[in-house]
């Protein structure tokens, strides 16, 4: 096999964008006076397995709050499920009041999974949101340009990669959400279907 080929190869592997699974843990410290770290968490979630093909993604969580949320890039659409209930309700992805003031980009951060991260750091209207993610995990930039919400969009034009951890702080609480495991598969369009039989509704 030619040198060429070979180099071909792993130009093609690390130029495509990643499909799969990642597992997360998440820890939670409350600053709300009265809101132990316990609630909270129960509230929030303690993990997430998280869905990704394309612009598409699905997460799944253990919180008392929202237990699924699917993005659609073609109408630029979160969708969230809440438990004990079949409705879905959306908002506009395109929206964001957390802007982003300043950034900073710190390069080989820290190790997560094996892989060396860098770290984008976000200065937001209502605290910090440090996103750690290496180029291994690829995002298509174009589907999420439109993606405000959660500063999805500044994240994928500088990162251009799916964070393996993020670090949200603010006035209410500190959460941190960190890969434990990440799995590249192929995924069906299926995965990321709206239920067509569930009520839906706008709203958080």
């Amino acid at each position: 096999m030619s040198l060429l080929f070979l180099t071909m190869l792993t130009f093609v592997a690390r130029s495509q964008n990643f499909e799969g699974k990642m597992v997360s843990r998440i820890t939670i410290k409350s600053k709300i006076p009265g809101l132990p770290d316990e609630r909270l968490s129960n509230m929030l979630g303690l993990s997430q397995d998280y869905f990704i093909k394309g612009g598409k993604y699905k997460s799944l969580s253990n919180g008392q709050m929202i237990t699924m949320q699917i993005y659609d890039p073609t109408t630029n659409k979160l969708y969230n499920k809440r438990p004990n209930s079949d409705t879905l309700y959306w908002m506009d992805a395109g929206e964001n009041e957390d802007e982003v003031t300043s950034y900073e980009i710190k390069k080989n951060a820290e190790t997560i999974l094996g892989n060396l991260c860098d770290a984008l750091i976000l200065t937001t209207k209502t605290g910090t949101t440090i996103y750690y993610y290496s180029s291994k995990y690829r995002l298509d930039k174009a589907k999420f340009a439109n993606h405000n919400f959660g500063n999805w969009s500044f994240l994928a034009a500088k990162a251009g990669a799916l964070p393996l951890k993020s670090v949200i702080e603010n006035k209410q609480f500190r959460l941190e959400m960190t890969a434990t495991e990440i799995t590249p598969m192929a995924l069906t369009d299926a995965m990321f279907a709206i239920p067509s039989n569930a009520p839906v509704k706008m709203g958080m």
